[in-house]
């Protein structure tokens, strides 16, 4: 997938999101709430109408039924993000994490974060754990917008399995599904997992 239909598939779902939230929404709303050249709303629109997702009415956007399914699942994950980030941020922090997590993830992930908001145990380090015992991270604590939707785009995810599979002086190797990665220290800290062990 290139990182234009990448892009593009992730408009889409915000779109989709948006009309979920609000039933029936202009093209201005639209373009406030997503903050995207114009050229990329306007080729999502087209998709989502030729998919038969959405359908204009005098000057507004409306889901269809099939449209309708699909919003659902997409509002659901976020709002098990933004619930589950409600805990340790702000409400406006948790809801634009959602926001880029929504896309990201698998139904498996979406279940481990449901089960992890019961736990009260807010997550160590990554660097403090064992090597090659899988993890559930809980937390990404960084503030810069960018290297967060890097590391998601990595897979670095609350809900998703994480192994330390080597520790350098300033360097630690993870491991997460089949994909491994050098992340440096000072972003490792910053990755918070649960502390129980993962079977």
């Amino acid at each position: 997938m290139t990182k234009e239909s990448s892009l593009l598939r992730i408009i889409k779902e915000d779109i989709l999101r948006v009309l979920s939230e609000r039933r029936k929404v202009s093209l201005n709303i639209i373009k406030q709430e997503i903050k995207v050249s114009f050229s990329f709303i306007s080729e999502a629109i087209e998709e989502l109408e030729k998919e038969g997702l959405i359908h204009s009415r005098q000057d507004f956007f409306e889901l269809t039924e099939k449209g309708t399914g699909k919003a659902k699942d997409i509002l659901r994950k976020h709002l098990v993000f933004e619930n589950y980030f409600k805990r340790t941020k702000s409400e406006n922090e948790a809801h634009e994490i959602a926001n880029v997590l929504e896309h990201y993830v698998s139904q498996e992930v979406i279940n481990n974060v449901i089960k992890m908001s019961t736990f009260k145990n807010e997550g160590v380090p990554l660097t403090k754990l064992d090597q090659h015992r899988k993890k559930l991270i809980t937390d990404i604590m960084v503030s810069d917008d960018a290297l967060f939707e890097r590391l998601v785009s990595m897979g670095i995810v609350p809900g998703e399995n994480i192994m330390v599979i080597n520790e350098l002086p300033n360097v630690t190797m993870v491991k997460i599904k089949d994909k491994k990665f050098a992340l440096d220290k000072n972003i490792a800290r910053k990755i918070k997992v649960l502390k129980y062990e993962e079977s």
